[in-house]
């Protein structure tokens, strides 16, 4: 009788395999797969994209704390109504507004007050206008500067037949040189100071800009100093004054030197009116060094858009500033904040410059925050099916191991009296593999388990046929 040869258990484990894998994944008449079978996928993508955005809402609570939006309203510390600082003030608010921010400007009675708004978290003033100098030791840890801005020039008209050129012929004379309290009062208090022009004959009215003009006019004092631009009307009627002439200052520079927080400026002939020659000479003039200061928990994408503001009103030529002179890295008492220094080194980026602000906001931080975190989040995604087979596979892996056992120790034992043990616990295994429920893509481990049950039965079956055989030889 010829032996029929017995295929080997590891081929028919792998052709039952390949049987089953046909029979779970059948091709269409084109070779491909059908949609119903990427339906097979769905819970390893659920858990990916459950994982992936559990650790993105996670990920975007921290960022909101760590980093929030960009808020849209700021309050601006912005002087005295109707002064140069309020003026500026307002035309940064329209363009805030433009981008979507509304700016609350709030007036003081000067650049002084503002620092004093700043320091106070409890006002809500984040950004002010203020003069270099009048900082204090503790301001450091608090305020940013955004840059310098055109300079607060000083006019200083006098009722006198004679020309004053020096602040020493002041003597004995009534001043106005602002309200106390004010920066103009405590810098030309200084320069009084140090010109030797105060003296106990000589009287400081506390009185306004526009107070001052038209006491100035009515001859109720002498001399009125007072920032202004030369378009502004205030300079215009004091100039326009047949009786009152403007002050050349001779020590301008020498001031400028000596009072750092103070700059020499030229008022050249003509610059008034080329037409009727005015002025008719060129006068010296001393001018504030103003700035832009902000609280440091502004935000930064609020600072980049006051460095706009500051650009977009500020870039143009001046009577006493060239284009593009402000706003600018002037010498600070204050350290520049990072925006800032970033601003003034690199400008715009493209996409500053080619979309909105809160676009760029958002492009930010999809650069800086979204994309590292989506990258870190790779491995997590790549982990998601592993783990997904894993917890599907692992109670097969154990029963795999638990056969496997069995049949090391049925290779390794001579006591057949013990087969009825093994018999025990194989029928315990497969009651536990009968009553296994796995996802569809899982069955072909399933059946791989069960072939293994297969083996291993035939295996005890043929020991006890033997046993048997045995027993039957020699009784």
């Amino acid at each position: 009788m010829l032996a029929v040869p017995t295929p080997c258990p590891s081929r028919i484990a792998a052709r039952d395999s390949q049987r089953v894998w046909r029979s779970l994944c059948p091709m269409d008449r084109h070779g491909k797969i059908p949609m119903k079978m990427w339906h097979r996928w769905r819970k390893p993508v659920v858990i990916a994209i459950s994982s992936a955005g559990f650790l993105l809402l996670i990920v975007y609570l921290i960022y909101r704390v760590l980093d929030p939006l960009p808020p849209r309203h700021i309050a601006i510390a912005a002087g005295p109504a109707g002064s140069v600082y309020d003026g500026f003030a307002r035309q940064y608010a329209a363009i805030l507004m433009r981008h979507g921010v509304q700016a609350q400007l709030r007036n003081s009675a000067g650049a002084l007050e503002d620092f004093d708004l700043l320091r106070d978290a409890r006002c809500g003033v984040q950004a002010g206008f203020t003069t270099l100098g009048f900082v204090q030791s503790e301001d450091a840890a608090t305020l940013y500067s955004l840059g310098g801005i055109p300079d607060g020039v000083i006019f200083i008209f006098y009722r006198s037949a004679d020309p004053i050129t020096l602040f020493a012929q002041l003597r004995g004379k009534r001043l106005s040189i602002g309200v106390p309290g004010s920066a103009l009062r405590a810098i030309m208090s200084q320069v009084l100071t140090a010109t030797d022009a105060l003296d106990e004959s000589t009287q400081l009215l506390d009185l306004d800009s526009a107070d001052s003009v038209e006491a100035l006019i009515a001859a109720k004092i002498d001399v009125a100093a007072f920032p202004s631009q030369i378009e502004d009307s205030l300079f215009q009627r004091a100039l326009g004054a047949p009786e009152l002439r403007l002050m050349d200052i001779a020590q301008a520079e020498a001031i400028a030197k000596l009072i750092p927080e103070l700059k020499r400026v030229a008022l050249w002939r003509g610059l008034v009116s080329l037409g009727r020659d005015v002025p008719s000479t060129d006068i010296n003039l001393i001018a504030l060094r103003n700035r832009i200061l902000v609280r440091k928990d502004l935000h930064p994408a609020l600072q980049y858009l006051l460095l706009e503001a500051m650009r977009e009103v500020h870039w143009a030529p001046g009577p006493f500033n060239r284009i593009g002179e402000f706003p600018s890295e002037q010498p600070n008492d204050l350290t520049l904040s990072p925006t800032a220094q970033a601003f003034y080194r690199s400008g715009s980026t493209f996409w500053q410059r080619y979309t909105t602000f809160w676009l760029t906001s958002l492009l930010n931080r999809i650069v800086f925050f979204v994309i590292p975190v989506v990258v870190s989040l790779v491995p997590v995604l790549g982990f998601a099916v592993p783990l997904y087979r894993w917890l599907h596979t692992r109670r097969m892996a154990q029963l795999h191991r638990s056969l496997g056992r069995l049949e090391r120790e049925l290779a390794q034992s001579q006591n057949m009296a013990g087969l009825s043990e093994y018999r025990s616990q194989l029928a315990q295994i497969e009651r536990v593999i009968s009553s296994l429920k796995v996802a569809r893509r899982f069955e072909v481990d399933l059946h791989r388990l069960r072939i293994h049950l297969r083996m291993v039965q035939e295996e005890i079956g043929r020991l006890g046929s033997a046993d048997q055989a045995y027993a039957q030889e020699f009784p």
